[in-house]
């Protein structure tokens, strides 16, 4: 299904802009993962819509991908792992945020904890994605941090409910998924472009 979706897509766009080999291949690359993504976040939104959590979802998806978007992180080795940690935050994450109710003092610490992790290693790379530049890399951390100094203003603003339980959601499995622990657990390098580097010496 998701061949099919990214030819079609290619045929339509060669149709009126001419791409060499190597647009053709990241146009390809680009496609294909958004695709396998959407029909993943389709599939979720599908199930919380079944169970009435449509609006956390909403908001997970809008907290978590806006976090994500500047501080990057790790990706899952396989369609079927991708699949089950997509569902799992995507599903699993909006039943938590309409049930859980944490006290002020400790939706701080945990956002004080997820800051420091995004201030030591936000943007994450990954092999196949390694951040080359360093102003990029600088952009990107700043961004991060100034996204999710945002989100503790809405945490100390509304204090409780799906918003802030949203926010402190994506901080949470964002400050994860760039934490240089699971990228040892998973056997993923860390820091990537310091690799591509030494290959650029060597």
């Amino acid at each position: 299904m998701v061949e099919s979706l990214v030819n079609s897509s290619i045929n339509l766009i060669t149709k009126y802009h001419e791409c060499d080999e190597r647009k053709l291949i990241i146009l390809r690359y680009g496609l294909s993962g958004f695709y396998k993504s959407f029909i993943k976040i389709l599939v979720a939104f599908m199930l919380c819509i079944i169970f009435g959590l449509y609006k956390e979802f909403l908001l997970l998806l809008l907290f978590y991908s806006t976090i994500k978007r500047y501080s990057y992180g790790l990706h899952a080795k396989s369609s079927l792992s991708c699949w089950i940690v997509t569902l799992c935050i995507y599903t699993v994450g909006p039943y938590l945020i309409s049930k859980v109710n944490i006290p002020l003092i400790v939706l701080i610490s945990i956002w004080a904890v997820c800051f420091i992790s995004f201030v030591l290693w936000a943007p994450a790379d990954t092999p196949k994605r390694p951040l080359i530049r360093k102003n990029n890399r600088i952009k990107q951390k700043i961004k991060t941090c100034l996204i999710s100094i945002f989100y503790l203003i809405i945490i100390l603003v509304m204090k409780e409910g799906i918003i802030v339980n949203s926010c402190v959601l994506a901080l949470i499995v964002q400050a994860t998924i760039i934490n240089p622990l699971l990228y040892w657990i998973t056997k993923t390098p860390f820091n990537n472009y310091k690799n591509y580097k030494k290959k650029e010496r060597s």
